[in-house]
């Protein structure tokens, strides 16, 4: 039921049946996220919320009309990352991810080129889809950066691709 509930745009609706396929599935692996996200959490329970108000003073300075969202990763996608691709937690750097969401393709890079002067870029992990968009037509810009030692995403994108990928 997970892929119908993405079919339709439930994403909430579907995480959590892929967390709770896991549950089942994989009980022991759950629980051992889990308690690496509860710890993650507690340590950083502002972190989200002050990085978006930290970048929506710097962005909104110079690009108007931008939209800011911020989520944790779910257990299922670290998982996903964990178990299937071979990584351990450390080596995962998007449990937290910004996505901010402006007017046109050139405040897209502007507002990069702000997230790149305000945190440091790790290497490598920049992904431009909106000049080489997948085949599904996804398009956004995706960059991890560092704040205060920790990696996030950001995902930069205009609200007609926004739609295109909701």
């Amino acid at each position: 039921y997970a892929p119908i509930a993405h079919r339709l745009g439930m994403r909430t609706v579907k995480e959590e049946l892929e967390d709770l396929s896991i549950k089942y599935l994989d009980p022991i692996a759950y629980h051992e996220i889990g308690d690496i996200l509860s710890e993650t959490e507690e340590d950083n329970s502002d972190f989200i919320p002050e990085t978006i108000e930290e970048i929506r003073s710097k962005i909104d300075e110079t690009i108007g009309g931008a939209t800011y969202e911020g989520r944790v990763k779910s257990i299922h996608g670290i998982y996903r990352k964990m178990y299937m691709q071979g990584k351990n937690f450390n080596e995962i750097y998007d449990i937290f991810a910004i996505r901010i969401i402006v007017n046109d393709v050139g405040d897209c890079y502007a507002a990069l080129g702000l997230i790149h002067e305000m945190y440091h870029p790790i290497p490598n992990r920049f992904k431009d889809y909106i000049s080489m968009p997948k085949p599904n037509m996804y398009q956004s810009l995706h960059t991890t950066v560092i704040r205060n030692g920790l990696p996030f995403e950001v995902q930069i994108r205009t609200y007609e691709m926004h739609y295109t990928a909701e």
